[in-house]
């Protein structure tokens, strides 16, 4: 697909978030998208059609890939939903730079969960304040799964801060 059909498809899909309305009502854009490539253990590209979109995992920040633990969360995302899965894609909100954030179901499991159940991702509470969220990465603590497994682990917001 050309360069303008893929802005044309970028554009349409910004008219459908902004006619959507508040950021409360975005989680009503629904769709299943094709896994074409995943970047690190919370950004992924998916495909719908002909259109890329790039996204990030909504609620959740995994260790950046330089970080320790950053391959092993690439790697656990990879394993839950390899490239050319398909997937189902709930939209809260768009990042400032223009990535979708999204909720990903696999087969009615929520993949940003499982992230945090198995200790490959902080919960993002600058972002989210879900319960659930919390208590996946309060278990995944309790039982040393994944980074937890390592004493005191640096957020990768510390880590993008110089904080290594």
């Amino acid at each position: 697909m050309s360069s303008v059909g893929r802005a044309f498809g970028r554009t349409a899909l910004a008219v459908v978030l902004l006619l959507a309305g508040p950021a409360a009502t975005w989680a009503q854009i629904v769709f299943d998208a094709q896994v074409v490539r995943i970047t690190d253990g919370d950004s992924v590209t998916l495909r719908v059609g002909d259109v890329t979109y790039r996204a990030r995992l909504h609620g959740i920040d995994a260790p950046e890939s330089t970080q320790p633990w950053g391959a092993d969360a690439t790697a656990t995302l990879r394993r839950m939903m390899p490239v050319g899965s398909r997937v189902r894609v709930v939209v809260p909100d768009v990042d400032r730079f223009g990535r979708l954030i999204v909720r990903l179901f696999v087969d009615e499991a929520e993949v940003n969960l499982r992230m945090l159940e198995a200790g490959a991702a902080w919960h993002y509470t600058r972002f989210d304040q879900s319960a659930e969220y919390a208590e996946a990465e309060a278990s995944a603590r309790r039982a040393s799964r994944g980074l937890w497994a390592t004493e005191n682990p640096i957020p990768p917001w510390d880590w993008r801060q110089g904080a290594r």
